[in-house]
């Protein structure tokens, strides 16, 4: 897009260039063709009436030529720039008219102007030059235009009162020899005074565009005053033919502003303005002074000429005009410190609302770091307790004025139990899912301070407070409950404030919260099913294979005893196929119960497989094992015979019981030699303990096994 942009851009540069390049050629030509034609017609009408009346109205021609183009580059100028092309105009049509006269006394054969008359008409084009010459540099913060006319209007008063004082007054007491050999020398020294100026003048403007246009305006006076002081040279020795074929000159002497109009271009970028500094300011106060003191030693030369009236007229105008300009001044300063101060207050408001939304946003930047930590946190955590352990901590980071908890839904629904507090403001510790209107309503339930019936009774205090379901899996499981710390009604709107902002940041947080709580019981669900037999809630065999062989390396490594229990139901499938599996699901079910209540915290009881379980004893001998084992025969079998409608025979067990390193002392043998003693067992006509026999299994003598059977039936 920049390079589109970019090439358009030069292509109507190049456009611009081209038409300026086909327009200077056209009106070189036409100059040119002016001054081929004077100077046919010097050839052929001579230099008398048609000669010199002919070339006189070409220059008149090339005077409105460059008119025109002068009123061209004032069409394509703005601001100073403009004002300057306007005053350049008004000097080609003072031109014009001493031009036109003189062209018209040629062929009338008359002198409708004297020559000094004509001299002084020809010297007023000093005066827009004097007025371009106190025009502002050409800046887009430049002064008023306003200021710029009155400025003009005081230096016009003057310029008049010079012209009068030296030009018109003098020549009307002398003699027209007298008058025209004084207005030739005024003429020439006006010529050379204004090229000097307009030199001082560029040796003080700063701005780019002021000095081109300056040296424009220089080159064309230095070729007005080469032009006027060769022609001023020629009438002061009448050379008559020299001043004839000099109108070519003059033509040339049109060319020039023609040309310089023409071809200038206004700056397509605004230039950046320079700083005020105090010596401009004090030089154009002092060229205001100077034109009062102008005026006032030129009031005394008017009063001889033409009386007081006058001359009160031009006192009285220059101080309106000055007048109005310090009120224009005065009143453009008093805006532009109105706009300072009012940009002054607005950048101000607008730094406190930057200033106010970077707090803000460093806020939330923080919030939603903290959010994304406790994120991480939560799902790092291995089991509820840690979750709960950590939501306080951060709780408080996140609400440091606010108080809180979190509720969870008991398992069986009709209890919220809060297990998470913080802050100051206790909540509630038990309630039921009705009284909370957010787990009514299903959505975030917002209060303002003070008493009503829509507050949850959980909230104990009577702050602001906002309640939020956590939801997972599209199934509410509990609660987040938050209240303001303030109790004042001062700080009722600060508070309801402060509880509305917060509530973007406590939903993300109870979003956390809840999908954290729905994994970790997710997981937990899933380790238990993994972990655990569904009928009897035994570990199942792939637990107890993993926990025997830790547990063997752990007895080896710290040399103590392992026992291993394999326990088997008598005659299960024909207890099945009488009384059908529900029956024998209930039986399993209770012989679960009775092992786990005959074993310690550290033992572990299994479901092996069907109607075979395992026990893992650690630091259990083989002879207390045997003994363990004959007391949960005995009680399994009682257990059974006191439950009331019960159907069929008494249940029995047999058991086969093995030690490490008893038994044997490799840990691959041990479960199977235990599992050989209960098909042992089985096979010497079940209900009864069997121990295995391995490589370095000590016998039992009759006297200690009637000691263990008698330990078991008295247990």
């Amino acid at each position: 897009m920049a390079d589109t942009v970019n090439r358009r851009q030069n292509c109507i540069v190049r456009l611009l260039e081209g038409n300026l390049r086909h327009r200077t050629i056209f009106v070189s030509s036409l100059f040119a063709g002016l001054m081929l034609l004077q100077a046919l017609g010097f050839f052929i009408l001579g230099t008398g009436r048609w000669g010199g009346g002919l070339a006189e109205s070409l220059v008149v021609v090339g005077n409105v030529l460059a008119l025109i183009c002068a009123w061209a580059a004032f069409r394509r100028a703005q601001g100073v720039a403009a004002i300057f092309w306007f005053l350049f105009a008004i000097i080609l049509l003072v031109w014009l008219a001493p031009n036109t006269l003189h062209a018209c006394g040629r062929f009338l054969v008359q002198d409708l102007l004297s020559d000094s008359t004509w001299r002084l008409l020809y010297c007023l084009y000093g005066a827009p030059i004097l007025m371009i010459l106190f025009l502002p540099d050409i800046s887009g913060q430049a002064r008023m235009r306003s200021e710029i006319f009155l400025d003009l209007f005081q230096i016009s008063i003057v310029v008049a009162l010079i012209y009068s004082t030296f030009f018109f007054l003098p020549a009307y007491q002398m003699a027209p020899s007298e008058a025209f050999f004084r207005n030739l020398n005024l003429s020439d020294i006006q010529s050379v005074f204004l090229l000097v100026a307009v030199l001082l003048r560029m040796r003080f403007t700063r701005a780019p565009a002021a000095r081109e246009l300056l040296l424009r305006f220089g080159l064309f006076l230095f070729v007005c005053a080469l032009a006027t002081v060769t022609s001023d040279f020629i009438d002061l020795h009448h050379y008559v033919k020299a001043s004839a074929w000099f109108n070519l000159v003059w033509t040339l002497n049109q060319a020039a502003p023609a040309l310089i109009a023409l071809t200038w271009m206004p700056h397509p970028e605004a230039e950046v303005p320079e700083p005020p500094r105090f010596f401009i300011f004090l030089g154009t106060n002092l060229a205001l002074v100077a034109l009062l003191v102008m005026v006032n030693v030129l009031m005394d030369t008017w009063k001889e000429a033409h009386g007081t009236f006058l001359t009160d007229i031009a006192i009285t105008a220059s101080l309106i005009s000055l007048t109005v300009r310090l009120a224009l001044t005065q009143y453009h300063q008093q805006q532009e410190i109105a706009h300072r101060k009012a940009a002054q207050d607005q950048v101000f408001a607008s730094n406190q609302t930057v200033r106010r939304l970077l707090d803000e946003s460093r806020r939330q930047t923080a919030e939603i770091t903290q959010i994304s930590e406790l994120g991480s946190l939560l799902q790092a955590c291995s089991s509820r307790e840690e979750v709960f352990k950590l939501i306080p901590e951060r709780m408080r980071r996140l609400f440091p004025d606010a108080s809180g908890s979190i509720f969870l839904l008991t398992p069986s629904r009709n209890r919220v139990e809060t297990v998470a507090p913080w802050g100051i403001g206790t909540t509630g510790h038990v309630v039921s899912p009705g009284d909370c209107w957010a787990l009514r309503r299903g959505t975030i339930h917002i209060h303002p301070p003070g008493p009503s019936a829509a507050r949850c009774p959980h909230f104990l205090e009577e702050g602001a407070s906002l309640c939020i379901p956590l939801v997972a899996n599209g199934e509410a499981i509990g609660i987040l409950a938050i209240q303001d710390n303030g109790f004042a009604t001062a700080e009722a709107e600060a508070q309801s404030t402060r509880m509305a902002r917060d509530q973007h940041l406590a939903r993300a947080v109870a979003e956390h919260i809840a999908l954290a709580i729905a994994n970790l019981g997710l997981r937990e669900s899933l380790r238990v099913q993994a972990v655990r037999d569904s009928l009897t809630g035994l570990y199942n065999r792939r637990y107890m294979q993993e926990f025997l062989e830790r547990e063997l390396h752990t007895a080896r490594r710290k040399q103590r005893p392992v026992a291993v229990l394999m326990l088997d139901l008598d005659h299960f499938k024909r207890f099945n196929d009488t009384f059908g599996h529900s029956a024998g699901d209930r039986v399993l079910a209770g012989v679960a119960e009775i092992l786990q209540r005959s074993v310690r915290i550290d033992d572990v009881a299994c479901r092996y497989g069907g109607e075979e379980f395992t026990l893992i004893l650690p630091e259990c001998s083989l002879q207390q094992a045997i003994i363990r084992a004959e007391s949960i025969r005995i009680r399994i079998a009682e257990s059974h015979a006191r439950r009331e409608g019960q159907p069929g025979d008494p249940i029995s067990v047999s058991l086969g019981v093995a030690a490490f390193p008893e038994t044997t002392d490799r840990v691959d043998l041990l479960l199977k030699l235990a599992d050989e003693a209960l098909y042992q067992a089985k096979r010497e006509g079940r209900n009864r303990v069997i121990q295995a026999r391995g490589a370095f299994t000590p016998e039992l003598d009759p006297a200690e096994q009637n000691s263990a059977a008698a330990t078991s039936s008295s247990s």
